[in-house]
């Protein structure tokens, strides 16, 4: 009977060799740093979604709770001009909240456009700009005067009910309609110029200015 080779006579299996062979160093960088490049697009492309529905939530807290100050200003026996007045705490701030998401949306966008997808060869951002630049779309979206006359409409429904059930001298009237109607036209002015073609450029412009610094 033939004796059993002892362990340290066995042979060892031989690794497996990858029929790609081992990358280059720098191909390993390059791959690396295309990784980095990719994840960095999917992080901005996900804030730019989160600005989104956060635009949407805050939108529905602001009717849900306006409609609710109507009402209750309303259903009560004597209604009181400046109960009416309260949304307007909410909705006037909230227009330049959304103002600001908005701003943040065109500057991350406007970075992915110039900066991250010539790097990466894609065109999914820069066709989209040049799609609304060009006014190729089939249909033309509505979005900013949307907001704005939905916000515009809930001020003025708000500012009519408080100075028809606000006993007090015209004077006062008065100010309170300047001082609803100014911020509120900042708001709106605001949110169609994060939303305009000449801040976009603007922010594209800077964007390579910038890369062109780096260099």
């Amino acid at each position: 009977m033939p004796n059993k080779p002892f362990a340290a006579d066995r042979k060892k299996p031989r690794p497996l060799k990858s029929t790609l062979g081992v990358l280059p160093p720098e191909n390993t960088k390059l791959r690396k740093k295309m990784c980095d490049l990719l994840k960095e697009y999917e992080i901005l492309r996900n804030e730019i979604t989160e600005n989104s529905r956060l635009v949407a939530n805050v939108f529905i807290a602001n009717t849900t709770v306006t409609a609710a100050i109507i009402g209750y200003g309303l259903s009560i026996e004597s209604p009181l001009g400046p109960v009416f007045l309260a949304p307007l705490a909410i909705l006037i701030p909230s227009l330049f909240f959304i103002a600001s998401q908005l701003e943040t949306t065109t500057i991350i966008s406007q970075y992915l456009r110039v900066i991250l997808e010539p790097k990466l060869e894609i065109k999914w951002q820069n066709h989209w700009y040049e799609l609304r630049k060009q006014q190729l779309l089939p249909k033309v979206r509505k979005y900013v005067p949307a907001v704005s006359g939905l916000y515009g409409a809930l001020s003025f429904v708000c500012l009519i009910l408080a100075l028809l059930n606000w006993n007090t001298e015209l004077w006062v009237l008065g100010i309170v309609i300047i001082v609803v109607t100014v911020p509120l036209m900042l708001a709106v002015r605001a949110i169609r110029h994060a939303f305009s073609m000449e801040f976009r450029e603007a922010m594209a412009k800077a964007w390579l200015e910038l890369k062109e610094m780096e260099k």
